[in-house]
């Protein structure tokens, strides 16, 4: 089991005096793990989101770490190391962050939201619906758009670098609006 479960993430890097950049990094189907591995070996900064998936396997129930986001890993880099794990080829392309700030802060939410509570399922973000913030419960500081499905209202947490959001149903009555900052 790697450690840092349910999101591994790591500070260490070489001293280089170059400017690291905050890219994604859009990865060959499956192989989020393999390139944390190398990324570990090589020491650079990774963020890899998971969540606990239970299975059913072979009547026995298994305990399974998944990332949150199929196919992504987040990182910063400098211009020799993103060459670096490039040639590792497991990476289909990088997307460089335009808002580095803003893509922190919304996994911060993600993650403080996956540590308290149980992800319901991953969807793409959505742009309809009022940004809302909870006030009360598990969830509490957590921002996100409210999607109503029948009697119950879900609340989803963006990460608009990728164009995904985490789905976490919430009581209607847990949530107050949140006036737009432009």
């Amino acid at each position: 089991m790697m450690p840092g479960y349910p999101s591994q993430s790591i500070f260490a890097g070489r001293n280089h005096k170059m400017k690291r950049t905050w890219y994604v990094l859009y990865v060959k189907p499956r192989t989020e793990k393999k390139v944390v591995e190398w990324m570990k070996f090589y020491r650079f900064f990774y963020h890899l989101p998971l969540y606990l998936k239970i299975r059913k396997a072979q009547r026995r129930k298994v305990r399974v770490y998944l990332p949150l986001f199929p196919g992504y890993v987040f990182t910063r880099l400098n211009p020799d190391e993103r060459l670096t794990i490039l040639k590792t080829n497991l990476i289909i392309s990088t997307i460089q962050v335009d808002k580095p700030r803003k893509m922190i802060h919304q996994l911060r939410q993600i993650k403080n939201a996956t540590r308290k509570g149980p992800v319901v399922k991953v969807h793409h973000s959505f742009k309809e619906g009022d940004l809302v913030k909870i006030t009360s419960g598990a969830f509490r500081g957590v921002e996100g758009v409210v999607k109503h499905e029948g009697a119950k209202a879900t609340l989803c947490l963006n990460c608009e670098i990728l164009g995904a959001s985490v789905e976490v149903a919430v009581s209607p009555a847990d949530v107050e609006k949140v006036e737009s900052q432009t």
